[in-house]
C-alpha cells in the first residue's frame, strides 16, 4: 500500500495538472463514467472551475446509473447523452474514417466522442490513464483535443488502481465508491454488442465478398 507522502505527493501531481489545463477556463466537461478515475478527476476539477460531467450510454447502462447516483449523492452537475444503436454506429464509424489504423479498441472511444458532441466547445477531461493507453488510442484522444491528466501525469509509467483508489480516499470519497470495479468504457455505456455485432457483421459481408 502506497504511504500516505506517496499519495499526498501524487494528489499534487493531479492537482497541478489539472490546474495548468483548466487554467483561466469558468467551464468545463468530463467524460464522466461514474467509475475511479472519471470520478478522482470530478473531485478534484469541481473545486475549481463549473464542471459539468457528460455521460454517455444506454438508458439504464452502468455508467448512466453511476452518474445518477453521483448527482444525487455528490452533487455532480451530470448531463445525460441516452445513445441509441444508430447513435453508436455513427460515432464508431466517424472514428474508424479518421483513425483508419486504429484497432478494435477504437469501440472505448464511442462514449467520449458523444461526449464531445454535447461539450460544444468546452474543455473535455476525461479519466482515460489506467490501465494506459495504447499510443494509437492516446494519439487518437489527443487529435479530438481530450485532456488525460492521469495519463499526463503517469510519465510513461504505468498507474495502479491502488494509486488511484488511495488518492480518492484521501480526498474524502466514501469507501464504497471507491471500491467499484473497472469497467471498459464501451462496456459500461452498454454499446459493446452493438459494436461487437457490428463488428462481427462487417468482417462476415468482407469476407463473402472475396469468394
Amino acid at each position: 500500500m502506497a504511504s500516505s507522502r506517496h499519495v499526498d505527493a501524487f494528489v499534487r501531481r493531479l492537482e497541478d495538472g489539472i490546474a495548468q489545463e483548466i487554467h483561466a477556463r469558468s467551464r468545463v466537461a468530463l467524460a464522466y463514467s461514474g467509475g475511479l478515475a472519471s470520478t478522482l478527476i470530478a473531485m478534484i476539477a469541481r473545486k475549481r472551475c463549473v464542471l459539468d460531467c457528460i455521460v454517455a450510454g444506454v438508458d439504464g447502462s452502468p455508467d448512466i446509473l453511476a452518474a445518477k447516483a453521483a448527482k444525487a449523492h455528490l452533487d455532480y452537475r451530470v448531463e445525460y447523452v441516452i445513445l441509441s444503436r444508430e447513435d453508436a454506429m455513427r460515432i464508431r464509424a466517424r472514428i474508424a474514417r479518421s483513425h483508419p489504423g486504429l484497432p478494435r479498441d477504437l469501440d472505448n472511444l464511442v462514449p467520449v466522442h458523444a461526449a464531445l458532441e454535447r461539450a460544444e466547445g468546452r474543455t473535455m477531461l476525461s479519466g482515460f490513464g489506467v490501465p494506459r493507453p495504447g499510443a494509437a488510442m492516446v494519439a487518437a484522444l489527443g487529435g479530438a483535443a481530450v485532456v488525460m491528466p492521469l495519463h499526463a501525469i503517469a510519465r510513461g509509467t504505468t498507474l495502479s488502481r491502488s494509486a488511484i483508489r488511495a488518492a480518492a480516499t484521501s480526498l474524502g470519497l466514501p469507501p464504497e465508491w471507491a471500491r467499484v470495479s473497472h469497467r471498459a468504457p464501451a462496456k459500461g455505456a452498454g454499446i459493446q454488442d452493438w459494436l461487437r455485432d457490428r463488428t462481427t457483421t462487417h468482417t462476415d459481408r468482407s469476407a463473402q465478398s472475396r469468394l
